[in-house]
């Protein structure tokens, strides 16, 4: 990791709502993301909601790119970024099957009419 001049926290940076078993486990972090997000977390979090002012040029960096006006450059802003998105985005739910409703549009057995019965 290059030498980024952004300030860590005493404690690691944790968002137990939306990954309650920690970034690592997730399955949405590589073990470096997850490290990142731990180390400098709560700052980022803290320079993104305005209680933090930034003092150093990455941090500078950091909050414009949070405002849009900056690429992300380093491998922090990118783990932020991607935190940000499976955060705050849609989680998009696939499931095994199709509803009863829709069974006609699969299966040329199934008909939405009625049998008469003789």
């Amino acid at each position: 990791m290059n030498n980024i001049a952004i300030r860590t926290s005493a404690k690691p940076f944790i968002d137990r709502v939306k990954f309650p078993y920690g970034f690592k486990k997730s399955g949405d972090f590589s073990i470096s993301e997850a490290n990142l997000l731990s180390l400098y977390g709560r700052t980022l979090n803290a320079l993104e909601t305005g209680e933090l002012q930034a003092e150093s040029e990455d941090e500078k960096h950091f909050v414009d790119f949070i405002s849009g006006r900056a690429e992300a450059i380093n491998p922090v802003e990118k783990a932020w970024a991607k935190y940000v998105r499976l955060s705050r985005g849609k989680k998009h739910f696939y499931t095994l099957h199709s509803s009863a409703s829709n069974q006609s549009d699969y299966d040329d057995d199934y008909t939405d009419e009625e049998f008469d019965v003789a």
